[in-house]
């Protein structure tokens, strides 16, 4: 029989390997980009070379070493539900539905309470970023935050607001406002406590990013994960026009480097 010390430490070292599910917020309005996707169509379904979004994300999870992804879905559900059904994408996929804009923040307390608690990964449904996940899982059970920002290094952070971080314990100082320098930028991709997130007395709908991050961040155990190096937002038109061919090449490369 294996030792016992040695048997608790092979169940750590599963712990500390283990990929966390992967939640996708892919129930938003999609207003900013109407003028090009029209009234009916949702982000997720919006087309990149010709795939819906939504492929491309699942394929990049798959290729990463996800198994578990849970789909946050309001907004025209029905089509993306269709879409999941119709395809065989490699992964466990569940949905799990709003009855109503829960915001960002609403919506991943409504599927981590869905899940029993679970810890995730989770990533904005209009985001496509390229973290290795394993590493990101890792590093979160060895530090056991309340939470880590995956983190994108930008000439130009005007558009988004840039992150101050310890370079090695990563842990989070500051958020900064938007500015035209190079810095660290938040890249969509999150890992969030369960414990930490439902511990507090939130309302039903409200913004992860604004209304948790920017008002309660200071007071948790933030860190940064500052591996990302490829990073869109589809989100405006401008950017959805580029990822027409930025998307298949980060995809391409992600599957070399598998």
């Amino acid at each position: 029989m294996r030792p016992h010390h040695l048997r608790h430490r092979r169940r750590a070292d599963l712990r500390m390997n283990a990929m966390l599910p992967c939640l996708i917020l892919a129930g938003g309005l999609g207003t900013r980009l109407r003028p090009v996707l029209g009234d009916a169509m949702p982000k997720a379904l919006a087309s990149i070379d010709g795939e819906p979004f939504l492929c491309w994300m699942l394929r990049g999870l798959l290729q990463r070493g996800v198994t578990d992804v849970v789909l946050s879905l309001g907004y025209g559900s029905g089509p993306i539900k269709e879409l999941v059904k119709s395809r065989n994408f490699g992964l466990a996929i569940s949905v799990i539905e709003e009855d109503e804009p829960l915001g960002t923040g609403g919506a991943i307390v409504h599927a981590m309470k869905a899940r029993g608690a679970t810890d995730m990964i989770v990533m904005n449904g209009d985001t496509l970023s390229n973290p290795d996940l394993r590493s990101l899982s890792a590093f979160y059970h060895a530090t056991r935050p309340d939470l880590v920002v995956a983190a994108a290094q930008v000439d130009d952070a005007s558009r988004y607001g840039t992150l101050d971080f310890d370079a090695v314990s990563c842990r989070l100082s500051a958020f900064r406002e938007k500015r035209p320098a190079r810095g660290y930028i938040n890249a969509g991709t999150y890992v969030v406590n369960a414990r930490t997130l439902l511990g507090f007395d939130l309302p039903a709908k409200f913004s992860f990013e604004q209304d948790f991050l920017g008002e309660r961040g200071a007071a948790l155990d933030i860190r940064v994960f500052p591996e990302v190096t490829e990073f869109i937002d589809i989100g405006v038109p401008a950017d959805y026009e580029r990822a027409q061919t930025v998307i298949p090449l980060m995809l391409e490369t992600g599957t070399r480097e598998a």
